[in-house]
């Protein structure tokens, strides 16, 4: 990690999360996203050449990295030449391998760049012959420190992004099978401890306190809510205590209008800026004395049909100094939309 987020071998990157997983045959692999600043993001074709590779090298001018790549980095033969692979699904490669020949790396509307593939240079592979469309993409300088499948891909789209999260949260696997008479009752608690499939390697893994997964930022979701209508958890029997305690404390939200009318400091940011600048202890903002952990700030999405909470969601992402959303010059407006309209956030119907 240290490679990828320390010593820049990607150039500068500003934030990465991994997490460990487990094969059934109990060797651990790390999936890892890293993101990268703006001006070292992968733009051009040039730009992925320059640090990704999806070739056989040469024998002759780098062996030991042909080696490797022939070695971990080649996909096993698929569709028409070996139709009962693993990696076979209703006819075809789930990985899409064979990949095409291609003479140049071109940027692709999935995120995910066609890398490129000259046709002419061949290897002999676990008895096969095999050429360029059986790459998986590959960094030769981190190949050749670490001699072990790395695989590399370049995602330049949100979409592929966020393919990646669900991906690398995607929880371990299981296997559940109960024979029972009668009506079956479902727990799906007692159903995912039971049935998750942990081999020997993971449990040791795990006990001796490993990380199983990481990231650089800590997210800080900021709540939105209507006037009294806090959210209150509860437990059964105690509803009355639960609403009391809601009442006298103050949420995010509440907590950042009381900051903007006791410290002028705040009174330029936005909410969603609050935490960068101020922690959140004890119901209260209070400033940050020091640098600490990284976060990353998110307001939680609302749907256009809550109508006063997405208007409410509008309103503080565009107005710092917020006291109360309803209030501009000395007028109280009813609705959330209305204060949104004449702080001009919306557009007329008439236009």
């Amino acid at each position: 990690m240290d490679d990828l987020t320390v010593h820049g071998v990607l150039e500068k990157s500003i934030a990465h999360v991994y997490t460990i997983e487990f094969q059934k045959r109990g060797w651990p692999h790390a999936h890892i996203l890293i993101v990268l600043r703006a001006e070292d993001k992968f733009s051009t074709s040039e730009h992925i050449d320059k640090f990704v590779c999806a070739e056989i090298p040469s024998s002759i001018e780098n062996p030991r990295l042909h080696e490797i790549v022939t070695k971990c980095l080649m996909h096993s033969p698929s569709g028409i030449e070996n139709p009962g692979a693993p990696c076979m699904e209703t006819g075809q490669c789930k990985k899409m391998f064979p990949r095409e020949f291609r003479t140049e790396t071109t940027m692709n509307v999935s995120g995910y760049p066609l890398y490129r593939r000259c046709p002419g240079v061949t290897a002999f592979v676990r008895g096969r012959e095999m050429d360029n469309r059986f790459v998986v993409p590959y960094i030769p300088c981190l190949l050749l420190k670490y001699n072990a499948h790395i695989n590399f891909e370049v995602c330049t789209s949100l979409r592929a992004v966020k393919s990646i999260y669900k991906y690398i949260y995607e929880g371990a696997d299981y296997a559940n099978m109960v024979l029972t008479a009668g009506q079956v009752q479902y727990n799906d608690i007692a159903n995912y401890i039971d049935a998750r499939y942990v081999s020997a390697p993971e449990a040791m893994w795990r006990l001796l306190g490993s990380h199983m997964h990481e990231r650089s930022h800590a997210v800080m979701r900021l709540l939105l809510h209507l006037p009294n209508q806090k959210r209150v958890t509860f437990k059964d029997g105690h509803e009355e205590d639960a609403l009391e305690a809601a009442r006298s404390r103050q949420t995010m939200l509440e907590s950042w209008f009381q900051l903007n009318q006791s410290d002028p400091d705040a009174l330029t940011l936005l909410y969603t800026d609050i935490p960068y600048n101020y922690v959140y202890d004890r119901n209260n903002w209070k400033r940050r004395k020091r640098e600490g952990n990284k976060i990353v700030a998110r307001m939680y999405v609302v749907n256009a049909k809550d109508a006063e909470r997405f208007y409410l969601r509008i309103l503080s992402l565009h107005v710092p100094d917020a006291t109360c959303f309803k209030t501009i010059d000395n007028a109280i407006y009813d609705t959330f939309k209305q204060a949104a309209f004449h702080r001009h956030l919306l557009n007329s119907d008439e236009e």
